[in-house]
């Protein structure tokens, strides 16, 4: 499309693919890069297929933009169906302002990337302060997508520390515990909206989590419910680029009080954040006592283990994120979920049932 060219990207884009990750900091009052070190295309052996749009520059080859899809099964309106996801979305500074990158990037993924087994739409998640992506993507612009809005989703960002206990038994999983965590998760997860599959070989197969880093309370011979601790760093990456002028001002004082408060401190500007996410999280009935259990025991060995942050995701309607929010005393940092379909997804958008939401944040 004019001057720029898409494609399916090969690993031969994979330095520049990681160099406009790491150069696309989001907006907002907290700027992040989130970075693929050093492998962009290294993705687990569950995800059913994962691929990048490139764009470059005609004459100069230089990379210009990339978008991300990729398809895993997980629950729509209580069945298994094929979904796909969009993300790291990003243009250079350069070229921001040309709408055609946008356009053409979209395109691609369409004509390119589109499996007539999977659902006629996706799934994205956009930061809540990111205005002008927002405004941008919702526009309704012509041989653009629509964006639809769903609902917030939270990303708790926790301390650390050592938690009470609270009488109910705690316990890290071994490898027999695989498939009962699988039935589960899969008891809790059907009743959500776009909540993942998992199945005792996808767990066995995810990269750098391993049974012992999940922590479960048992309920006869069944699981009751679990957690994982899943430290992606090897892989994937957070690094804080900067912050607004009145955070970057106030961060030393906010530092200061942070400890006494239980919140994670904000980071130095160029500082990765040493965090490690808190994974398929499921409890029957969202039962409170058996959730502040597990997440009391999960920081437990976050802490430990010397992470510096514990990252759990919770739609903002979910009975358990105001638990979260006030037992524990977290930063926020809220995302908007959104639908993206042409008008031939349209009518199968518009009909999906008005679940909670369940989006895993490991794997986004």
């Amino acid at each position: 499309m004019g001057n720029t060219a898409f494609a399916v990207a090969t690993s031969a884009d994979g330095e520049d693919i990681r160099r406009l990750l790491r150069e696309g900091a989001t907006d907002g009052w907290i700027r992040i890069s989130l970075e693929r070190e050093p492998d962009a295309f290294a993705t687990p052996q569950f995800v059913s297929r994962h691929a990048f749009i490139i764009a470059r520059e005609r004459q100069s080859r230089e990379a210009v933009g990339i978008c991300e899809q990729s398809l895993r099964r997980a629950f729509i309106d209580g069945k298994l169906r094929l979904l796909p996801y969009l993300g790291a979305l990003r243009v250079t500074r350069k070229y921001r302002h040309r709408i055609g990158v946008l356009k053409g990037g979209f395109m691609a993924v369409r004509e390119v990337l589109q499996d007539p087994t999977a659902v006629p739409y996706a799934l994205t998640a956009i930061a809540a302060d990111n205005h002008v992506a927002l405004r941008l993507l919702g526009a309704g612009l012509p041989r653009m997508p629509t964006y639809r809005p769903l609902e917030p989703i939270a990303t708790f960002a926790l301390r650390p520390s050592r938690q009470r206990k609270t009488g109910i038994s705690c316990e890290f999983a071994t490898k027999a515990d695989l498939p009962a965590i699988a039935v589960h998760l899969q008891r809790c997860y059907q009743k959500l909206q776009f909540a993942p599959e998992w199945t005792a070989v996808d767990l066995a197969s995810c990269r750098d989590l391993y049974a012992d880093d999940f922590i479960v309370i048992r309920r006869g011979p069944g699981i009751a419910a679990c957690v994982a601790l899943w430290d992606q760093q090897r892989f994937k990456q957070t690094r804080v680029r900067g912050y607004s002028d009145f955070v970057g001002r106030i961060r030393p004082a906010a530092n200061l009080v942070a400890p006494l408060l239980g919140m994670p401190r904000l980071p130095t500007p160029g500082e990765p954040l040493g965090q490690i996410f808190l994974s398929h999280l499921a409890v029957d009935d969202d039962n409170p006592h058996l959730f502040t259990a597990l997440i009391d025991a999960a920081l437990t060995a976050a802490y430990e283990r010397k992470f510096a942050v514990a990252l759990l995701g919770l739609a903002c309607r979910h009975p358990l994120a105001g638990i979260t929010a006030s037992r524990y005393r977290p930063r926020e940092y809220r995302s908007l979920l959104h639908l993206v379909h042409w008008d031939d997804g349209r009518g199968a958008a518009e009909t999906i049932q008005p679940l909670i939401p369940h989006v895993e944040i490991a794997m986004l």
